[in-house]
């Protein structure tokens, strides 16, 4: 016969305590998907000939942008010359406006008028289905140009991923911010073919960060229906262990009694 002894407060605790924490754990490791998880967006088409054409491109916009915010689009590269091309971008004409300062921007913030911030955080990203990060950079570091990351074969095709990225960490310095850009395509021959490069570009225009409905957070960079969670779980992991240690010990002196 298998004799089980009361279970004492600590035990009780322990049991009840890792009951709670473990679906917390769970919500706190899992964050917004990551971009490689994330569907692109149809991009439309670019066509390499002797110039590079991008009119083919479509629904590529920065819209209710905020911190978290993860878009990306799979645009078809056709390559229209008889020898292997190789890809790139390039961010031109980067304009980065402060757009004034509300309340939350104010308090990091001291300078309202002029160039805006947005352009240091917003990470501009360019690869493939299966590595969609062989550029990673923000606009600002993209000026210098992603260097020629894809290579499309002779009169063929190939799917390349557009992303744009403003990590969840990034503060109130960005708020109201906006930024106007050219993203410049260019195609240059593999080595050991023609020389001959070309690009053509197509503008970009963000809306202002907190101008969403979504987007509207008087702090940003937090997640905060995360904390939010975490709070009532830990209220609730609170009262159970309570209510659970007041049942224990209302038991006990009957246990003994028994037992006498």
């Amino acid at each position: 016969m298998i004799r089980r002894e009361p279970s004492s407060p600590r035990s009780i605790a322990v049991r009840t305590a890792s009951f709670v924490l473990c679906p917390v754990l769970v919500l706190s490791s899992s964050g917004a998907p990551a971009l490689a998880d994330q569907q692109p967006r149809p991009g439309g088409v670019i066509r390499v000939g002797e110039q590079v054409d991008v009119s083919g491109l479509h629904g590529v916009n920065v819209s209710d942008i905020a911190p978290g915010y993860r878009e990306s689009w799979l645009v078809t590269v056709a390559n229209e010359r008889s020898e292997s091309v190789t890809l790139g971008v390039r961010v031109d004409g980067l304009a980065d406006d402060d757009n004034g300062c509300n309340d939350p921007e104010s308090r990091v913030d001291d300078s309202c008028d002029g160039r805006g911030e947005l352009g240091d955080h917003l990470e501009l990203h360019l690869g493939v289905p299966d590595n969609v990060r062989m550029f990673s950079a923000s606009l600002n570091e993209a000026t210098s140009g992603s260097g020629q990351v894809v290579t499309v074969p002779a009169r063929g095709e190939a799917e390349v991923v557009l992303g744009l990225t403003l990590p969840a960490a990034t503060g109130n310095e960005v708020q109201t911010d906006s930024v106007e850009f050219v993203l410049v395509w260019r195609a240059e021959a593999v080595p050991g073919a023609s020389p001959d490069s070309s690009e053509d570009g197509v503008e970009l225009r963000s809306t202002v960060v907190g101008g969403g409905d979504s987007a509207n957070l008087a702090l940003t960079g937090a997640r905060v229906m995360l904390l939010v969670g975490l709070a009532m779980a830990l209220v609730a992991g609170g009262t159970l262990l309570f209510l659970v240690v007041g049942r224990e010990r209302e038991k006990r002196p009957t246990d003994r009694a028994a037992d006498r």
